[in-house]
């Protein structure tokens, strides 16, 4: 088959531009449509494990993106009181399991600007402030109609891939369930120019620091540090983001502290959500659109942009001759995958942060340290974290 039109891609972020990058470089046309004028600049996920670097070779970006990022060789686990290292694990475990053995540390905002031009390069249009207003399926083809700043447009396609985030229009609009739960507690992220590492002696550049009642994740980044604290249940929001009580906060849990500038803050929910179909006759989901998740662990953006790989691969092996429903086998198994194992993993991470009962907390830490002392079960840990276990994509 030889699609005698575009595939629509809607949303501009990391997988919505995957996708598009992919086709492109598989010389599938497509197009990419997003409803805001300019890329998103607002601070998102920023980890990029190594499978992903793995499509991003594929792809020829994973040099620009890597010059944008921040290295990450150590992944530890601590106890907030007493204060205390609890595993320590070493990314030269996973060093000859892929060329990238390291979790990579980029705003995806950067990330995005790496991609789109080229997804541009690669022969794929790119259509900013392009609102989808609705679409429908013609059985053969798709018709999706925007609103622009040059008025209405209507717009035909092949197919129509819904990665416009997990508020996804293209999912309301197909009425797909969006079954899940959305975590009781709320999110504080402080972005400062602090220098941690002299702060806790010994960290590595990226920490979860366990506390049932207010636990901690560092996060370096090559310009900032990403400092999520879990907020407590009666505090308002309002007092909580005032700039003093954000300064209180970050020494209440460092101690003294030089002068820092607060670069950004951000306070948000988390939700774990999978739509309950991935596919509708030509109109598909992938990335937040499809699953949302914990993002303790940085497999949100990462997995959707596997998303990407994959639904690329069986629109590559459709226009090779197989039959429609070779998508079938994406939406199957990927949704598997987010709930199966993205999921799963996700939720565990969370209930490690939050684990009250002593004898729970002291079985965890003991995993923990085991595995990370132990060479075998260290690359183990270290393949399931960094999404190497189950490559998916195909």
């Amino acid at each position: 088959m030889i699609f005698q039109k575009p595939i629509l891609i809607i949303g501009a972020g990391p997988v919505g531009l995957s996708l598009g990058l992919a086709l492109g470089r598989a010389g599938i046309p497509a197009q990419v449509f997003e409803a805001d004028a300019e890329l998103n600049t607002q601070i998102r996920a920023s980890t990029f494990h190594p499978p992903t670097l793995e499509l991003f070779a594929q792809w020829g970006v994973v040099e620009e993106v890597i010059r944008h990022g921040y290295k990450v060789d150590r992944l530890q686990y601590w106890e907030r009181d007493p204060r205390r290292v609890v595993a320590d694990f070493d990314y030269s475990a996973i060093a000859n399991d892929t060329p990238y053995p390291y979790r990579l540390q980029c705003p995806q905002h950067i990330a995005t600007r790496v991609l789109k031009p080229a997804v541009e390069a690669a022969g794929i249009p790119m259509h900013m402030a392009h609102r989808l207003i609705d679409f429908t399926d013609d059985g053969d083809g798709v018709t999706a109609r925007f609103e622009t700043p040059d008025g209405p447009k209507t717009v035909q396609g092949a197919y129509l891939c819904g990665a416009d985030g997990s508020h996804s229009t293209v999912r309301k609009q197909l009425g797909v369930g969006f079954q899940g739960k959305t975590y009781e507690d709320r999110f504080l992220l402080i972005g400062t120019d602090l220098q941690t590492g002299d702060l806790l002696p010994g960290a590595a550049q990226v920490c979860y620091i366990f506390d049932p009642r207010e636990w901690v994740i560092i996060l370096n980044l090559p310009d900032i540090v990403r400092i999520v604290f879990r907020m407590r249940d009666n505090e308002e929001e309002s007092i909580a983001l005032q700039e003093d009580n954000l300064r209180a906060r970050v020494a209440g849990f460092f101690g003294p502290v030089p002068p820092f500038n607060i670069k950004t803050t951000q306070l948000y929910r988390v939700h774990q959500r999978v739509a309950d179909s991935f596919k509708i006759g030509r109109v598909l989901l992938l990335g937040d659109a499809a699953h949302n998740n914990n993002p303790s662990g940085g497999m949100g953006m990462n997995s959707g942009i596997h998303d990407a790989a994959n639904l690329a691969e069986k629109f590559t092996r459709l226009v090779q001759g197989e039959p429609d429903s070779v998508l079938d086998e994406y939406a199957s198994q990927r949704r598997e995958y987010a709930v199966q194992s993205v999921q799963l993993y996700t939720d565990q991470q969370y209930n490690n942060m939050v684990m009250e009962d002593e004898q729970a907390r002291q079985a965890r830490n003991d995993s923990l340290s085991g595995a990370a002392s132990d060479p075998e079960r260290a690359r183990a840990y270290l393949l399931r974290a960094s999404m190497l276990e189950d490559r998916i994509f195909s």
